[in-house]
């Protein structure tokens, strides 16, 4: 049986929909993850073909688990960032 985990899907959703642009996925971040001309041509899929949408994004890395772990990691990066940021917009 797969177990989802509520609110680590939630955070996840919620980042996705809320971030601001220095807590997305850009150019050079994908660039930095996996190399500059790969970087280019999964950001422009991201982008371009699957609008931003993560779920078909992770479906693109199917074949490429390997990539798609790379892809995981750095929304994970991004996720925590953003959490980070949202923390100390309610403290101050």
């Amino acid at each position: 049986m797969i177990i989802m985990d509520y609110r680590q899907m939630l955070v996840v959703s919620l980042w996705q929909y809320n971030h601001h642009a220095s807590e997305g996925l850009t150019l050079p971040l994908f660039q930095e993850t996996f190399g500059k001309a790969c970087g280019q041509h999964y950001y422009e899929k991201w982008t371009f073909y699957f609008n931003r949408n993560l779920w078909d994004m992770l479906a693109y890395f199917r074949s490429e688990e390997g990539n798609g772990q790379k892809f995981c990691d750095m929304v994970a990066r991004q996720v925590e960032l953003y959490l980070h940021n949202r923390e100390l917009t309610i403290k101050n």
